[in-house]
């Protein structure tokens, strides 16, 4: 059973067995030029990866769940505040251990939790909701599958769209979706693809691109499909340039996708520096210049600045910044130390940006190791 759950967590959530093989991005630097800069500030209470990371209305971001090392899960949260720069511990707990859960900002201000592990031989099927009124979490009906390396995505008429994933045995293709007003689950159809580790994004229309992610282990897609939920169906598009999980996508402010890094099949050794662009004009992807960094693991790790360009804080031990009017990516000032793999960054109300946890190497015996360290960034 341990050999079971060990493995599926190596292949869903991305930890790596072989630590001392892992090797850092290489810091090959396209651009001289430096945009903004990174500082730390206070420390988590708890060193925390593959958690989630959540702007509340009030402008302060709430840190739910994520893991220490592999084993060590939590079903704790903390919150930030952008006034202090400081973190306290949230009242409330979760009721459950949860690592590569999702967590979704309803359109009531709630978050809606989903799935994950829980040092369990597979991953959970169970939901709740995060009040931060109350500062309490409650259960709601479980979803149809089990689901770790999914995602959820918030559509305009407050329903929220579960794609992907896996349910510990194999990749998943039927899509769900949860209803706030009814606290449901409901199975819609399915997808072309199943996709662990796949990237989403909401279109200006309100349509969901979802790219790559992977149908079993070894086995990295390629293809993009396109939801529609007014019709509640996925259309595929033109294939993008690469094989791409475990990277991100991010709509720029003219409604085009960037797309950049994550891994082709040979996982830590495949490590992108590349990126490209989509178009929902004409629905294909074009290639564009190359990050400072490869990246990898690094979903949920951007931000649409308010200049319209992008900073990307995960999956390197720098941050860099996209510019969408000159295709280039420029490195910021400071370092992390660290690749901060299944980090978080959130875009604050006064235009910083926080970004938290993640983990680099670890050690053949206990695996990667997350941080408690927290950055902010700002021009």
């Amino acid at each position: 059973m341990c050999y079971q759950f060990c493995l599926i967590v190596l292949i869903v959530v991305g930890l790596s067995a072989n630590c001392s093989a892992q090797k850092n991005p290489v810091d090959v630097s396209t651009s001289q030029q430096i945009y903004g800069k990174i500082s730390e500030t206070a420390k988590l209470s708890e060193a925390r990866a593959s958690h989630t990371a959540t702007l509340l209305l009030d402008g302060k971001v709430i840190i739910i769940g994520g893991m220490e090392r592999n084993g060590v899960f939590f079903e704790s949260a903390e919150i930030f505040n952008p006034q202090t720069d400081s973190f306290i511990k949230a009242k409330g707990k979760m009721s459950i251990k949860r690592v590569g859960h999702t967590a979704t900002l309803l359109s009531d201000g709630k978050i809606l939790i989903v799935g994950g592990w829980s040092n369990r031989d597979l991953p959970e099927s169970s939901a709740e909701i995060y009040d931060s009124k109350t500062d309490t979490f409650t259960s709601v009906e479980n979803a149809h599958h089990r689901l770790s390396g999914h995602t959820a995505m918030l559509l305009d008429n407050g329903k929220v769209l579960i794609a992907g994933g896996s349910d510990g045995k194999e990749g998943l293709g039927e899509v769900e979706l949860f209803d706030p007003q009814t606290k449901t689950f409901t199975i819609i159809g399915r997808m072309q693809n199943a996709r662990i580790g796949a990237a989403a994004v909401k279109l200006a229309d309100g349509r969901v691109l979802l790219t790559g992610g992977a149908v079993k282990q070894g086995q990295i897609l390629s293809s993009a499909e396109i939801f529609d939920p007014k019709i509640n169906s996925f259309t595929a598009t033109k294939a993008m340039n690469v094989v791409r999980y475990k990277h991100d996508s991010i709509r720029l402010s003219d409604g085009r996708v960037l797309v950049f890094g994550g891994s082709d099949n040979r996982d830590w050794n495949g490590q992108y520096k590349s990126a490209e662009i989509f178009d929902p004009k004409t629905n294909e992807f074009t290639p564009t210049n190359d990050m400072n960094f490869a990246r990898f693991k690094i979903e949920g790790t951007s931000v649409l600045l308010k200049d319209g360009k992008v900073f990307i804080g995960g999956g390197g031990t720098s941050a860099e910044v996209f510019n969408p009017q000159t295709n280039t990516f420029t490195k910021t000032a400071g370092e992390f130390g660290i690749p901060l793999h299944f980090a978080s960054v959130t875009l604050l109300d006064d235009k910083r940006a926080l970004i938290v946890g993640g983990y680099g190497n670890g050690t053949p015996q206990v695996g990667p190791i997350s941080t408690n360290r927290a950055w902010i960034f700002k021009l």
